[in-house]
Parts: structure tokens; C-alpha cells; sequence
């Protein structure tokens, strides 16, 4: 009879969390990016990233891809409870601080609000899930939960 290991709590909670925030910025994100969709099924002003990759520098597009990507890959890596899910979210987190950083510089340059999206307020809302995603999956496979 083999040995079933159990995970906790909070890699559960820490795993569910990331994906809801990363799925949610995936659909935005294929929202934003193809057309043919958008047309068919609309979504409320205050949500949707069309606006937002339109006024980003390519790089800060990219870099914001990346970080939704690699996010929700992350999120259902931990959730799978494999060990390269802190691999994963560790580069989420450079891709995020990346995306902060030009939030900071479209805010110094007076640019509060793109596309109904306040970049310095996303970039660092994405810094901070992604910092706390991967936090909690280096904490859980140190203690050997994942």
C-alpha cells in the first residue's frame, strides 16, 4: 500500500488564488488581442486590457504576456503540486516587475489612466500576486508540501 501525500492548506489556497487572477487576466488578454472575439461578446468598460496594450511600449507588451502566461502556468503547476512551479513564478516575477517598472514611468510622465486601466496601480498589483504566488510556492516546497 503506498503512501498518499497530502498538501497543505495554504499551497491549495495560495495555487486556487493564482489561477482565478491569472485566468481572469488570460481571458482579458485574448479579449484584447483578438478581434473577431471581442465582436461577439463585449465586456464592461472598466474591464479589459485592449486599451492598455495599445498605449504600451512593445516591451512592456510582452513583458505583461509573459506575466500572464507564465502566471496562470505557475498557478496550475502549484495546484498539480509540481516543484517547478517556483521556477515558473520566479520568472513570472521578473516579467511583472518589468511591467511595473513601466507603469512607474507612464505615471511619471503623466500617464494615470490608458485605455480605462491605471498602469502603475495594474503593474503593481501584478507585481504583488506574482511576488505572493511565487513566496508561497518556494515556502511550500522547502517544507516539503509540494
Amino acid at each position: 500500500m503506498s503512501a498518499v501525500k497530502r498538501r497543505s492548506f495554504l499551497a491549495t489556497l495560495f495555487g486556487l488564488t493564482g489561477l482565478f487572477w491569472f485566468a481572469f487576466h488570460a481571458t482579458e488578454y485574448v479579449f484584447a488581442r483578438y478581434d473577431a472575439l471581442s465582436a461577439y461578446v463585449t465586456l464592461p468598460d472598466m474591464i479589459g486590457l485592449g486599451g492598455l496594450f495599445d498605449a504600451m511600449p512593445q516591451w512592456a507588451g510582452i513583458a505583461l504576456t509573459v506575466t500572464i502566461w507564465l502566471g496562470l502556468l505557475g498557478a496550475v503547476l502549484l495546484l498539480l503540486g509540481d516543484r517547478a512551479s517556483v521556477l515558473v513564478l520566479s520568472l513570472t516575477l521578473i516579467t511583472a516587475l518589468m511591467v511595473l517598472a513601466w507603469g512607474g514611468l507612464a505615471f511619471s510622465q503623466g500617464l494615470t489612466v490608458l485605455g480605462g486601466v491605471q498602469p502603475l496601480f495594474f503593474g503593481a498589483s501584478q507585481a504583488i500576486v506574482a511576488f505572493g504566488l511565487w513566496l508561497g510556492a518556494r515556502t511550500s516546497k522547502r517544507f516539503g508540501d509540494i
